[in-house]
């Protein structure tokens, strides 16, 4: 028995590293995709993210643009006591980034970012 276990995870061994080595950088994606965070960022940085009216204000307000602010996505953090996972129809997340925290409504066909705040905050917008 201890020999078929041996012999199988020999076999599971050998094939996770002719995987690794076949698909550079997608093995590692693939492990990564169990990351609550990475999978929320992964499904904000793939979608077509548009701005709530909120937001607009608040762009003007700073005078800054969209991609100024969704770089929040690359090597920010969800903060997930903030964010509100369980809500219908439309999950809202917070990421956060530098003195910058960004609020997106996850839904299903549709992804708007509802509002920012940078820690100065001096802009009122509602």
């Amino acid at each position: 028995m201890a020999r078929r276990f041996s012999i199988f995870f020999f076999g599971v061994l050998i094939g996770v590293m002719v995987i690794r080595f076949a698909f550079p950088g997608r093995f590692v994606e693939y492990t990564q995709y169990f990351d609550m965070n990475y999978r929320v960022l992964y499904h904000l940085k793939s979608d077509t993210i548009y701005l709530s009216s909120s937001a607009q204000c608040y762009l003007d307000c700073y005078n800054l643009s969209k991609d100024e602010v969704l770089d929040v996505l690359d090597g920010g953090k969800i903060n997930f006591e903030k964010s509100d996972q369980r809500s219908n129809p439309c999950k809202f997340y917070i990421v956060e980034k530098e003195g910058l925290n960004v609020g997106f409504d996850i839904c299903d066909k549709k992804v708007t970012l509802r509002n920012f705040f940078l820690y100065q905050d001096s802009c009122i917008c509602d």
